[in-house]
Protein backbone atom coordinates (compact mmCIF):
# COMPACT_ATOMS: atom_id res chain seq x y z
CA UNK A 1 0.00 0.00 0.00
CA UNK A 2 1.03 3.59 -0.51
CA UNK A 3 -0.06 7.05 0.54
CA UNK A 4 1.39 10.45 1.20
CA UNK A 5 3.01 9.80 4.58
CA UNK A 6 3.70 13.53 5.09
CA UNK A 7 0.04 14.51 5.26
CA UNK A 8 -2.16 11.44 5.71
CA UNK A 9 -3.37 10.67 9.25
CA UNK A 10 -1.41 7.89 10.95
CA UNK A 11 -3.37 5.97 13.57
CA UNK A 12 -2.70 3.07 15.87
CA UNK A 13 -4.98 0.92 18.01
CA UNK A 14 -4.95 3.44 20.86
CA UNK A 15 -5.84 6.37 18.59
CA UNK A 16 -8.76 4.46 17.08
CA UNK A 17 -9.92 3.53 20.59
CA UNK A 18 -9.87 7.17 21.72
CA UNK A 19 -11.74 8.33 18.60
CA UNK A 20 -14.47 5.72 19.07
CA UNK A 21 -14.88 6.74 22.70
CA UNK A 22 -15.21 10.40 21.67
CA UNK A 23 -18.00 9.41 19.28
CA UNK A 24 -19.89 7.93 22.24
CA UNK A 25 -19.28 4.21 21.83
CA UNK A 26 -18.89 2.57 25.21
CA UNK A 27 -18.49 -0.57 27.27
CA UNK A 28 -21.32 -3.08 26.93
CA UNK A 29 -22.77 -1.61 23.73
CA UNK A 30 -23.95 -3.68 20.80
CA UNK A 31 -22.74 -1.91 17.65
CA UNK A 32 -23.27 -2.66 13.96
CA UNK A 33 -20.43 -1.18 11.90
CA UNK A 34 -20.29 -0.26 8.23
CA UNK A 35 -16.71 0.71 7.47
CA UNK A 36 -14.03 1.79 5.03
CA UNK A 37 -10.48 1.17 6.21
CA UNK A 38 -8.96 3.32 3.47
CA UNK A 39 -11.04 6.32 4.53
CA UNK A 40 -9.26 6.44 7.89
CA UNK A 41 -5.77 7.08 6.56
CA UNK A 42 -2.84 4.86 7.54
CA UNK A 43 -3.61 2.51 10.44
CA UNK A 44 -0.65 0.73 12.02
CA UNK A 45 -1.70 -2.92 12.14
CA UNK A 46 -4.45 -2.41 9.57
CA UNK A 47 -7.89 -3.90 10.03
CA UNK A 48 -6.69 -6.16 12.87
CA UNK A 49 -5.83 -3.10 14.95
CA UNK A 50 -9.21 -1.50 14.19
CA UNK A 51 -11.10 -4.62 15.31
CA UNK A 52 -8.95 -4.78 18.46
CA UNK A 53 -9.80 -1.15 19.20
CA UNK A 54 -13.52 -1.88 18.90
CA UNK A 55 -13.22 -4.82 21.27
CA UNK A 56 -11.23 -2.67 23.71
CA UNK A 57 -14.03 -0.09 23.76
CA UNK A 58 -16.90 -2.58 23.98
CA UNK A 59 -15.31 -4.74 26.68
CA UNK A 60 -16.36 -8.29 27.54
CA UNK A 61 -20.06 -7.38 27.79
CA UNK A 62 -20.27 -5.66 24.40
CA UNK A 63 -20.84 -7.16 20.96
CA UNK A 64 -19.32 -6.11 17.64
CA UNK A 65 -21.47 -6.81 14.58
CA UNK A 66 -20.44 -6.33 10.94
CA UNK A 67 -21.98 -7.02 7.54
CA UNK A 68 -20.36 -9.96 5.73
CA UNK A 69 -22.35 -9.53 2.55
CA UNK A 70 -21.74 -11.59 -0.57
CA UNK A 71 -23.46 -9.67 -3.39
CA UNK A 72 -21.71 -11.85 -5.98
CA UNK A 73 -24.16 -14.63 -5.06
CA UNK A 74 -26.93 -13.95 -7.53
CA UNK A 75 -29.71 -16.04 -8.97
CA UNK A 76 -31.07 -19.56 -8.52
CA UNK A 77 -28.45 -22.19 -7.84
CA UNK A 78 -25.98 -19.86 -6.09
CA UNK A 79 -24.16 -21.61 -3.24
CA UNK A 80 -23.34 -19.89 0.05
CA UNK A 81 -20.57 -21.38 2.20
CA UNK A 82 -20.82 -19.56 5.57
CA UNK A 83 -17.55 -20.96 6.89
CA UNK A 84 -15.40 -20.07 3.90
CA UNK A 85 -17.02 -17.41 1.71
CA UNK A 86 -15.20 -14.14 2.43
CA UNK A 87 -17.04 -10.94 3.16
CA UNK A 88 -17.19 -8.74 0.07
CA UNK A 89 -17.73 -5.44 1.91
CA UNK A 90 -14.37 -4.46 3.32
CA UNK A 91 -11.31 -5.67 5.17
CA UNK A 92 -12.60 -4.81 8.66
CA UNK A 93 -15.64 -7.03 8.12
CA UNK A 94 -13.54 -9.96 6.89
CA UNK A 95 -11.11 -9.70 9.82
CA UNK A 96 -14.06 -9.73 12.23
CA UNK A 97 -15.63 -12.74 10.49
CA UNK A 98 -12.38 -14.73 10.83
CA UNK A 99 -11.80 -13.95 14.51
CA UNK A 100 -12.06 -16.93 16.92
CA UNK A 101 -15.53 -16.96 18.46
CA UNK A 102 -17.18 -15.01 15.65
CA UNK A 103 -20.64 -16.23 14.65
CA UNK A 104 -21.98 -15.69 11.13
CA UNK A 105 -25.64 -15.77 10.12
CA UNK A 106 -26.88 -17.88 7.24
CA UNK A 107 -28.17 -15.69 4.43
CA UNK A 108 -27.25 -15.94 0.75
CA UNK A 109 -26.31 -12.26 0.26
CA UNK A 110 -26.85 -10.34 3.52
CA UNK A 111 -25.15 -12.44 6.18
CA UNK A 112 -23.72 -10.70 9.24
CA UNK A 113 -21.08 -11.74 11.75
CA UNK A 114 -20.74 -10.91 15.43
CA UNK A 115 -18.22 -11.15 18.25
CA UNK A 116 -19.45 -11.00 21.82
CA UNK A 117 -22.04 -12.36 24.26
CA UNK A 118 -25.04 -11.41 22.10
CA UNK A 119 -23.63 -13.09 18.99
CA UNK A 120 -25.25 -16.50 19.20
CA UNK A 121 -28.75 -15.25 19.92
CA UNK A 122 -28.50 -12.53 17.27
CA UNK A 123 -27.27 -14.89 14.52
CA UNK A 124 -29.50 -17.84 15.41
CA UNK A 125 -32.19 -17.11 12.80
CA UNK A 126 -31.75 -15.39 9.44
CA UNK A 127 -34.41 -16.48 7.00
CA UNK A 128 -34.99 -15.83 3.29
CA UNK A 129 -35.91 -12.14 3.74
CA UNK A 130 -32.82 -10.59 5.31
CA UNK A 131 -34.72 -7.82 7.07
CA UNK A 132 -37.57 -9.97 8.46
CA UNK A 133 -38.73 -9.58 12.07
CA UNK A 134 -37.10 -12.81 13.24
CA UNK A 135 -33.62 -11.93 11.92
CA UNK A 136 -30.56 -10.16 13.31
CA UNK A 137 -31.48 -6.68 12.07
CA UNK A 138 -34.59 -6.56 14.24
CA UNK A 139 -32.40 -7.67 17.14
CA UNK A 140 -30.62 -4.32 16.79
CA UNK A 141 -33.86 -2.64 17.83
CA UNK A 142 -34.55 -5.10 20.66
CA UNK A 143 -31.02 -4.79 22.06
CA UNK A 144 -30.88 -0.99 21.70
CA UNK A 145 -27.88 -1.39 19.40
CA UNK A 146 -25.82 1.45 18.02
CA UNK A 147 -25.08 1.77 14.32
CA UNK A 148 -21.75 3.25 13.29
CA UNK A 149 -20.92 4.50 9.81
CA UNK A 150 -17.11 4.64 9.75
CA UNK A 151 -15.84 6.37 6.65
CA UNK A 152 -19.05 5.75 4.69
CA UNK A 153 -22.28 7.78 4.26
CA UNK A 154 -25.84 6.70 5.05
CA UNK A 155 -26.04 5.07 1.61
CA UNK A 156 -24.31 2.09 3.23
CA UNK A 157 -26.74 1.85 6.18
CA UNK A 158 -28.41 -1.53 5.66
CA UNK A 159 -30.72 -0.94 8.61
CA UNK A 160 -32.70 1.39 6.34
CA UNK A 161 -33.74 -1.71 4.34
CA UNK A 162 -35.52 -3.06 7.41
CA UNK A 163 -37.65 0.08 7.58
CA UNK A 164 -38.18 0.07 3.83
CA UNK A 165 -39.25 -3.58 3.71
CA UNK A 166 -41.77 -3.07 6.50
CA UNK A 167 -43.26 0.04 4.84
CA UNK A 168 -42.98 -1.31 1.26
CA UNK A 169 -42.96 1.91 -0.80
CA UNK A 170 -44.86 1.76 -4.07
CA UNK A 171 -41.74 1.74 -6.26
CA UNK A 172 -40.44 -1.56 -4.82
CA UNK A 173 -41.00 -5.19 -5.72
CA UNK A 174 -40.32 -8.65 -4.25
CA UNK A 175 -37.79 -11.09 -5.72
CA UNK A 176 -37.55 -14.73 -4.61
CA UNK A 177 -35.60 -17.79 -5.69
CA UNK A 178 -33.99 -20.97 -4.35
CA UNK A 179 -30.24 -21.09 -3.80
CA UNK A 180 -28.06 -23.53 -1.82
CA UNK A 181 -26.06 -23.46 1.40
CA UNK A 182 -23.01 -25.64 2.09
CA UNK A 183 -22.82 -27.14 5.57
CA UNK A 184 -19.50 -27.80 7.36
CA UNK A 185 -19.54 -31.46 6.24
CA UNK A 186 -19.68 -30.38 2.60
CA UNK A 187 -23.30 -31.33 1.95
CA UNK A 188 -25.66 -28.82 0.37
CA UNK A 189 -29.27 -28.02 1.16
CA UNK A 190 -31.84 -25.52 -0.10
CA UNK A 191 -31.49 -21.88 0.95
CA UNK A 192 -34.27 -19.52 -0.09
CA UNK A 193 -33.57 -15.90 -0.95
CA UNK A 194 -36.30 -13.24 -0.78
CA UNK A 195 -35.76 -9.51 -1.14
CA UNK A 196 -37.81 -6.33 -1.41
CA UNK A 197 -36.05 -3.75 -3.54
CA UNK A 198 -36.24 -1.22 -6.32
CA UNK A 199 -37.87 -2.22 -9.59
CA UNK A 200 -36.07 -3.84 -12.54
CA UNK A 201 -35.09 -0.50 -14.09
CA UNK A 202 -33.60 0.59 -10.72
CA UNK A 203 -35.69 3.77 -10.76
CA UNK A 204 -35.84 5.76 -8.64
CA UNK A 205 -32.41 5.09 -7.06
CA UNK A 206 -32.28 5.17 -3.29
CA UNK A 207 -31.16 8.20 -1.30
CA UNK A 208 -30.49 6.89 2.21
CA UNK A 209 -28.69 10.13 3.12
CA UNK A 210 -32.12 11.77 3.33
CA UNK A 211 -33.14 10.00 6.54
CA UNK A 212 -29.62 10.36 7.92
CA UNK A 213 -29.73 14.12 7.46
CA UNK A 214 -33.05 14.25 9.28
CA UNK A 215 -31.61 12.26 12.17
CA UNK A 216 -28.71 14.70 12.37
CA UNK A 217 -31.03 17.71 12.27
CA UNK A 218 -32.74 16.36 15.39
CA UNK A 219 -29.47 15.86 17.25
CA UNK A 220 -29.76 12.06 17.19
CA UNK A 221 -26.36 11.38 15.61
CA UNK A 222 -22.90 11.78 17.12
CA UNK A 223 -20.67 13.03 14.30
CA UNK A 224 -16.88 13.03 14.56
CA UNK A 225 -13.71 11.82 12.93
CA UNK A 226 -11.58 8.70 13.15
CA UNK A 227 -8.45 9.80 11.40
CA UNK A 228 -9.58 11.01 7.97
CA UNK A 229 -12.85 9.07 8.15
CA UNK A 230 -16.13 10.68 9.13
CA UNK A 231 -17.83 8.72 11.90
CA UNK A 232 -21.60 8.78 12.52
CA UNK A 233 -23.00 6.93 15.54
CA UNK A 234 -26.71 6.60 16.31
CA UNK A 235 -29.21 4.28 17.97
CA UNK A 236 -31.10 1.78 15.82
CA UNK A 237 -34.28 2.63 17.73
CA UNK A 238 -33.98 6.32 16.88
CA UNK A 239 -33.47 5.53 13.19
CA UNK A 240 -36.40 3.14 13.07
CA UNK A 241 -38.83 5.37 14.95
CA UNK A 242 -37.98 8.48 12.94
CA UNK A 243 -37.96 6.56 9.65
CA UNK A 244 -41.48 5.23 10.19
CA UNK A 245 -42.77 8.64 11.30
CA UNK A 246 -41.16 10.50 8.39
CA UNK A 247 -42.42 7.97 5.83
CA UNK A 248 -46.02 8.77 6.79
CA UNK A 249 -45.49 12.31 5.48
CA UNK A 250 -42.98 11.47 2.74
CA UNK A 251 -43.56 8.15 0.88
CA UNK A 252 -40.42 8.90 -1.18
CA UNK A 253 -38.26 9.11 1.95
CA UNK A 254 -35.80 6.50 0.72
CA UNK A 255 -35.73 7.52 -2.95
CA UNK A 256 -34.14 10.34 -4.89
CA UNK A 257 -36.29 13.24 -6.03
CA UNK A 258 -35.81 16.04 -8.54
CA UNK A 259 -33.62 17.75 -5.96
CA UNK A 260 -30.94 15.07 -6.41
CA UNK A 261 -28.96 13.16 -3.78
CA UNK A 262 -28.88 14.59 -0.26
CA UNK A 263 -25.54 16.08 0.73
CA UNK A 264 -24.48 15.83 4.35
CA UNK A 265 -23.36 18.80 6.41
CA UNK A 266 -20.07 17.26 7.60
CA UNK A 267 -17.46 15.53 5.49
CA UNK A 268 -17.05 14.95 1.77
CA UNK A 269 -18.74 12.10 -0.08
CA UNK A 270 -16.48 10.52 -2.71
CA UNK A 271 -16.54 7.44 -4.92
CA UNK A 272 -18.99 5.97 -7.37
CA UNK A 273 -22.60 5.39 -6.40
CA UNK A 274 -22.66 2.01 -4.66
CA UNK A 275 -19.14 2.42 -3.27
CA UNK A 276 -19.33 5.79 -1.56
CA UNK A 277 -16.94 6.98 1.15
CA UNK A 278 -17.34 9.80 3.67
CA UNK A 279 -14.09 11.53 4.55
CA UNK A 280 -12.58 14.76 5.82
CA UNK A 281 -10.26 15.16 2.81
CA UNK A 282 -10.36 12.85 -0.26
CA UNK A 283 -6.64 13.45 -0.81
CA UNK A 284 -5.82 11.79 2.52
CA UNK A 285 -7.44 8.42 1.85
CA UNK A 286 -5.07 5.47 2.10
CA UNK A 287 -4.67 3.94 -1.36
CA UNK A 288 -3.58 0.46 -2.40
Amino acid sequence: MSTDSKTAPRLDRSAVYQALRRLGLGSGHVVFVHSSLSSMGHVEGGAEAVVDAFLDVLGPEGTLVVPTYTPSHRGPGSVFDPANDPSEVGRITEVTRRRPGAVRSCHLRESVAALGPAANDMMRVHRAAAWAADGPFWKFYELDARILLLGVPYFRSSFWHLIEQMLQPQYGRWTEYEARVKDPDGTERPLWFRSFGVGPDRQPPRDFNKLGARLEARGLVSVGTVGNAMGRLFRARDAFDLGVAEFRDDPMLFATTDEGLTQLRDGVMVGELGNEKSVVDPKLMYSA
